[in-house]
């Protein structure tokens, strides 16, 4: 399968954000395309009213449909994160579209102590098919936590893929380790740029990544800089290595 990432500045500034994916997806042809954390509106807010300004529903929201249509010019299948209102909260929230359909959304569960002020908690954990291969959708803090990925596996996913906003390195390094332990590819798009609020400054790295699923790196971005990254991956259904021929009936000893 032939995955991809798109590493970026993102701004607070829908219209601009889309001039740059749109400019990106001309030139590319992967499979299944990865974005960034909050891939829409930014990170950084001073409050939730802030926030909901810029906040939408899904999958009823205009930049939703819009990615449904660009899913469809470009036959593929995209990942992007917002920022989602319903019922007065509002969610850290990944969409997925395919070929011009919506096929669903995660919310973040884990969340930062800075995000609690601004975000409602997600609270199920979810995969996704498309084409036959199932897709475990996770959001930056969520991958530090073993046990979603674990139940992403459980659940039948085949490749992980992060959306990320990070400045250290922590995430990237558990990266590796997700990708290692569940024997599962993975793609990790975490984003670049500056953003200020009062007490807060934030400098996010880039370094997004694609690994395989023995944890062998094989694309990871520089740091800084805009990036698109795109490789192939093997996508296996049986999970196995040279000492464990059937991974999945071990996970299940656990359960």
């Amino acid at each position: 399968m032939k995955v991809g990432f798109l590493q970026y500045d993102v701004v607070h500034n829908t219209e601009k954000n889309f001039d740059y994916i749109i400019s990106t997806l001309q030139k590319q042809n992967c499979e299944l395309l990865i974005l960034p954390e909050l891939s829409l509106c930014g990170y950084l807010f001073n409050n939730r009213n802030a926030l909901l300004e810029c906040a939408e529903t899904v999958p009823a929201g205009a930049s939703t449909q819009r990615m449904i249509i660009l899913s469809k010019e470009y036959s593929c299948t995209i990942v992007f994160g917002l920022a989602e209102k319903e019922n007065g909260k509002i969610y850290n929230t990944a969409v997925i579209v395919s070929k011009g359909k919506f096929i669903g959304k995660y919310r973040k569960i884990h969340l930062t102590d800075f995000e609690k002020k601004l975000f409602d908690r997600g609270t199920e954990n979810l995969v996704f098919e498309v084409a036959g291969i199932k897709i475990g959708v996770q959001i930056c803090f969520d991958l530090w936590f073993p046990e979603v990925s674990r139940e992403q596996l459980r659940m039948g996913a085949d490749i992980l893929c992060v959306l990320a906003n990070f400045g250290g390195e922590t995430t990237y390094h558990i990266s590796k380790i997700r990708a290692i332990e569940n024997l599962t590819p993975l793609i990790l798009c975490n984003r670049i740029g500056e953003e200020s609020i009062p007490d807060i400054d934030a400098d996010f790295l880039g370094k997004s990544t694609i690994l395989d699923a023995s944890g062998q790196r094989l694309y990871i971005a520089p740091e800084g800089q805009n990036n698109f990254g795109c490789c192939e991956v093997a996508i296996s259904k049986i999970r196995s290595n040279i000492i464990c021929n059937n991974f999945d009936r071990e996970i299940a000893l656990h359960y």
